[in-house]
């Protein structure tokens, strides 16, 4: 691999991720362009004027969104495959952390070759074997806008409001249960959320985030914890870090509890 390609995969990933296992010639595909763009507000709506953009405007173009200044959030993959169609996707493949690119019809990892279905963000190209994330995306043909919601949720998961989280036993009687656990994607926060109920009968609520990567981190029944796919980092159910490369401990939330609901404080 060319120097100057190196210096385009550490560009896009940032200082703070490791890529294993980068091979010394990678594929021929590239991760998509870097476009740095701010948090949106309250709404949580990324708006882009599409033709400003040549590399996403093409037929078969692609970009990666990157969010500078420490707000959490992952990069993106916007993709146009046809016409007026466009897909984001995570921009972090699941396999090893390495940054998407796009080969015109799937998302595809430069590193490994992993393949991803763009609309679903499921693998259809090992040896990834968990699915990207996938975003919400309209596309205003008239006006050349596109529109991503980084904050939409779930549909059967209770929505942010107000700051918190309202999960009631009657719709969640897993929480009522020692070792109970729910988890999903609450719209007004857009990240996956995780909640238990522990040993001592108190709950815990934890973030999906890995802090290294920036990766989706997911439940694993053989350790009892939480594991990032990407690196294998993994966490207790209070977010405590136990294995590494990560570094750090995943976002904890304030969880209180009464005879009828759990709530979950996101701050």
């Amino acid at each position: 691999m060319s120097s100057s390609r190196r210096d385009f995969f550490k560009k896009i990933i940032g200082t703070g991720a490791v890529v294993a296992g980068l091979p010394a010639c990678a594929p021929d595909i590239d991760p998509a362009p870097v476009l740095d763009v701010q948090m949106p507000g309250d709404d949580g709506i990324v708006s882009l004027v599409v033709q400003r953009y040549p590399d996403l405007s093409r037929t078969g173009g692609a970009v990666t969104l990157r969010f500078p200044g420490g707000s959490g959030q992952e990069n993106l993959l916007v993709v146009h495959p046809s016409a007026d169609t466009y897909a984001v996707l995570s921009a972090t493949c699941t396999h090893v952390g390495c940054p998407m690119g796009f080969d015109g019809t799937e998302a595809v990892c430069p590193c490994h070759l992993s393949k991803f279905d763009i609309t679903t963000g499921e693998v259809t190209n090992p040896p990834a074997k968990v699915a990207l994330k996938t975003y919400v995306a309209t596309y205003n043909a008239g006006t050349q806008v596109l529109s991503i919601n980084i904050k939409a949720g779930d549909d059967a998961f209770p929505a942010l409001v107000n700051g918190t989280v309202t999960l009631p036993f009657a719709e969640f009687p897993d929480l009522q249960n020692t070792g109970g656990m729910v988890s999903g994607r609450p719209t007004g926060y857009g990240k996956t959320i995780f909640v238990f109920k522990l040993e001592d009968g108190t709950y815990s609520a934890v973030d999906s985030i890995c802090p290294h990567a920036q990766c989706e981190v997911g439940f694993e029944s053989s350790i009892d914890g939480l594991l990032c796919p990407c690196h294998a980092s993994t966490f207790t159910k209070t977010g405590t870090v136990t294995q590494g490369p990560a570094t750090s401990d995943l976002k904890k939330f304030t969880v209180t509890a009464d005879t009828s609901n759990v709530v979950v404080t996101i701050a």
